[in-house]
């Protein structure tokens, strides 16, 4: 029997998207999204007839308009741009006996799958993980850490495994931000940072992400030097008490001021939260409320100085 060939494997973890552009496949997203009880933490008794009796039969359908608008180069931008960072960190690694993976914890591939397919060909003796948030939250990056911990929980061995739990303020990918911005000559134009929000309850709970939130938030501001921005929080979901205030309501109230420019620091990748909620629906509140410029700055998404900090947060080099 040949023996397997040790590698050290980098795992890079994004939430999800559909993986095609059919409503099957978003409703099948859906599911596994909001059956998640790190996502919802309702009683199963409770939410199943809620998810499954009027979110997934309404929600898909009207969610395949809004794919639709956004889908790119054949696939949801969010797991385009997941591949394409694997793929650019790859070639960091290419000399090396380090594989850079992907995987998605409600989409495919799974963490399930990516690990089963590099154990049938390698041996794994360093798993990095990687998930690919920027601030914590037990709604997000401890669901990666539960699939982790559930694929070995029956195995007989374990491999050395390094766990990134957040990036929120390294220097890294503080610059990438503030250079993108720059690109924008903000002069005295209103800054607005748009963070996905979570139940209050969440965050009462001890979940840090607010106030990870807000730090990158500071350092941002601090190396642009500026003091003309807000913080506000975007895709609510129910009926719980969220995190204010909300960036529909913030849109709308920063139309005095003529002309504003937006990002969304709390998500990596483009996806639907940020090319459709925020960058159209937003932008037309702003506009039909007497705003006159509107300026979406994208996510760091593959971009190169995002790698390289990538390869800087794997090799602990601030």
């Amino acid at each position: 029997m040949n023996q397997k060939i040790n590698k050290k494997i980098i795992l890079l973890v994004n939430l999800g998207s559909p993986n095609e552009l059919k409503t099957s496949s978003i409703r099948s997203f859906l599911s596994d999204f909001l059956s998640d009880k790190r996502v919802v933490k309702l009683p199963k008794l409770l939410w199943y007839p809620i998810l499954y009796g009027i979110i997934l039969p309404i929600r898909a359908k009207r969610l395949l308009k809004q794919y639709t608008k956004i889908w790119l180069n054949g696939s949801a931008p969010l797991i385009y741009y997941t591949k394409s960072i694997a793929d650019k960190l790859q070639v960091k690694y290419q000399n090396d006996d380090t594989l850079v993976i992907y995987a998605f914890s409600y989409s495919k591939p799974s963490i399930n799958e990516q690990l089963q397919l590099i154990e049938n060909k390698y041996c794994i003796t360093d798993l990095t993980v990687v998930p690919l948030y920027p601030q914590f939250s037990s709604t997000t990056t401890m669901s990666v850490f539960d699939q982790i911990n559930k694929y070995y929980q029956n195995k007989y061995y374990l491999p050395n495994i390094r766990f990134i739990n957040s990036f929120y303020n390294h220097i890294g990918y503080i610059d990438t931000i503030v250079n993108m911005i720059n690109k924008y000559k903000l002069a005295d134009s209103h800054l607005l940072f748009s963070y996905h929000s979570l139940p209050v309850a969440i965050i009462k709970n001890g979940d840090t992400y607010y106030e990870e939130c807000l730090k990158t938030t500071e350092l941002i501001v601090n190396k642009l030097g500026i003091t003309n921005y807000s913080i506000a929080f975007q895709s609510r979901f129910g009926n719980q008490k969220w995190l204010t205030p909300s960036t529909e309501t913030t849109v709308r109230e920063l139309a005095v001021k003529k002309q504003i420019n937006i990002i969304c620091p709390g998500f990596v990748c483009d996806c639907l939260e940020t090319l459709e909620e925020v960058a159209i629906i937003n932008k037309a509140i702003f506009m039909n409320n007497g705003g006159e410029e509107y300026n979406y700055i994208s996510c760091v998404n593959d971009n190169d100085q995002f790698i390289e900090t990538l390869y800087m947060i794997l090799n602990n080099s601030y």
